[in-house]
């Protein structure tokens, strides 16, 4: 497999842990293959704070950043970045699922604020994309997870987004909306922290 990819680069809070790292041929078509190096982070703090009051082994919170490289390289289109970003939502899915989240389904799609020098999918929920954009759409899921004897509900984004010739970012994760009384913990402020962290993917 071609070590070409190098690895996303993002800023992870304090208590956060990488967990994996792999490169992966996501998908190979008949024009174009693709290559992905991605990182997964998780909240180890709040695992932590949770084993406290739970035997559930479940992921809380964690967060995903691929760099996609396509070979051959073509130059982004309104085309290949639905075809990617499509791919790819695919693909969350199933890591939302790996990673013991159940009744996963698609809910809506929110801005995201991308960077300085970032340019947006042209998927964008403002309509096509235009050149020097800074927003993209973040996908957002509804999903739960099981804790002891019942299920939480969680909730969970995606982004997708160009990065020069043959090359995108993605991003992702996922946050609990709720958790037992004696943890501490705001939905909200994960909401912002992961797109914070989204927003940091280079």
């Amino acid at each position: 497999m071609p070590p070409d990819v190098p690895p996303p680069t993002l800023d992870v809070p304090d208590g956060w842990r990488l967990v994996s790292e792999e490169l992966t041929t996501p998908f190979d078509v008949r024009v174009v293959t693709v290559i992905a190096n991605t990182r997964i982070y998780e909240d180890v703090g709040l695992r932590e704070r949770l084993d406290d009051v739970t035997d559930s082994d479940a992921t809380w919170r964690f967060v995903f950043a691929s760099r996609l490289r396509i070979r051959p390289a073509k130059p982004p289109s309104g085309a290949l970045s639905r075809l990617v970003t499509d791919r790819a939502n695919s693909r969350f899915v199933d890591v939302l699922g790996e990673r013991g989240f159940e009744s996963i389904e698609r809910a809506d799609a929110h801005r995201l604020d991308l960077g300085a020098g970032q340019t947006a999918a042209g998927d964008a929920v403002s309509g096509d994309a235009s050149e020097g954009s800074s927003r993209t759409a973040a996908t957002r899921y509804r999903a739960r997870v099981r804790l002891d004897d019942r299920s939480i509900p969680v909730e969970a984004y995606f982004a997708a987004w160009p990065a020069g010739d043959g090359e995108f970012l993605l991003g992702g994760g996922a946050y609990p909306l709720s958790l037992p009384e004696s943890t501490s913990f705001d939905p909200e402020d994960a909401r912002e922290e992961l797109f914070s962290m989204l927003r940091s993917i280079r």
